[in-house]
Order: structure tokens, then sequence, then C-alpha cells
């Protein structure tokens, strides 16, 4: 089962001073570096999809798998949709949806999260709490019906698809660093950008190449976009 996961990193950041894809994260990784860890751990390849600060996230992040969202100024959606399509066009079976600005998400939590998927299911939402969260999982045929949706919203295109909601323990699902506040109540310090990577930059792989062998925070199912 080859699963692609895809960052939302295309958003105006209007809350943060810096591209909240590059902004620091833990052990001086940037939100996508430390996702893009997170979920190749759980044997997804990953794939970020930018937007306003595409040139930046780029230059920042050169070995990273990107691709980019050419209406991202539609709004959530619009980003959604081509990041599932480039998915979709790398063959993917499975397509896990996930925001940049929510790191805390576990590795353990999206294995679980693909193990307990069931081979008919249309898709899985994790939820703690009761509280709707991330990452997004779907079958390649929900992936493609969202793709061709004409909801103007994400929330209207998933109601096209059967979710199933799986309670996790797991509160990084729902936490949401979206704005300077909540990253200082975490942090102890207010948002930085995260040094460059200093390992040698290689050339992209291709991203079919990359997938392994087979509480004062705010809480939000909806990410800025």
């Amino acid at each position: 089962m080859k699963a692609v996961a895809i960052i939302l990193a295309a958003g105006g950041a209007r809350y943060m001073d810096h591209p909240k894809a590059l902004i620091e994260h833990e052990g001086g990784k940037s939100f996508l570096q430390s996702l893009t860890s997170t979920f190749g751990k759980a044997g997804c390849a990953v794939l970020g999809i930018t937007g306003k600060d595409a040139e930046a996230v780029r230059e920042q992040h050169p070995s990273l798998a990107l691709a980019h969202s050419e209406h991202w100024q539609e709004g959530l959606l619009a980003s959604v949709k081509a990041g599932v399509s480039a998915a979709l066009e790398e063959g993917a079976e499975v397509v896990l949806i996930h925001p940049v600005d929510m790191p805390a998400v576990r590795a353990s939590t999206l294995k679980s999260l693909l193990k307990v998927r069931g081979e008919a299911e249309e898709g899985l939402r994790p939820e703690f709490e009761g509280a709707p969260g991330y990452p997004l999982v779907l079958s390649r045929a929900a992936a493609e019906r969202l793709v061709a949706s004409g909801a103007s919203q994400l929330e209207g295109a998933l109601a096209e698809v059967k979710v199933r909601r799986v309670p996790v323990k797991d509160p990084g699902v729902v936490v949401n660093i979206n704005t300077p506040e909540t990253y200082e109540r975490l942090f102890g310090t207010p948002p930085r950008l995260a040094p460059p990577p200093k390992r040698r930059v290689k050339k992209p792989a291709a991203l079919g190449m990359s997938l392994p062998p087979s509480s004062d925070v705010e809480m939000s199912a909806s990410p800025e976009e």
C-alpha cells in the first residue's frame, strides 16, 4: 500500500511574522521538516504543498519534495485539491492530508490510523476528546472524488465522503499553532525561523522513491489557510 502524505503549507500566515512552514519546532527543525520526519517514520512518502511563500520554502528545504498550489489564494480547498492531485499522480493508494501548523502529531498515531483503516473504507479522521483533528486519511477513490467535488469549502467536499472518526490519545491531532501567542505558550519564546539544514544538500528524489518498504493551546479542526 503506497501512502502519500500532503503537508499543507500554502497559506498566507496572517497571524505570524514568518512563513509557518519555516518556523522552528523542536530540535532545530522547521514545522515542515518535523512533519516530514514524522510521516516518514509512519511509512509515508511526503509532499509539501506551497503557496505564497513557495520560493522561501524551496530555498530553505531544497531536498524536500514540494508541489506548488497555483490557486492558493482561493483558500484551503484549492490547495488540498492541488496536493491530492499530485499525490494521485504519484500512484498513491492512500492520501493523508495534514496542515503544516499542526506539527505535534505522533508517528505512532499515524501508524495506528493506517493500521485500523479497512481496505474498503473511504476515509478516517482522528479525534481527541471529541474534537475532530488531522490528518485526514482517504482512499484513492475518495481522494479522486474530493478533487472532483464542486463544493466551495473543504468541509463541504468531505461531506461527500464517508469518513469514520477514530478516537486517539494524541492531543497533537488537534493542536493548531497558528498564532504567536499559542507558540509562546508552548515553547516559551516568540516564533522564530528554524536554522537552515546543516546536512549536505542533495537533489530531491522522485516522490515515488521516498516511500520505505511496505491545556493552554488552540485546538482546532480548521487550520488557517
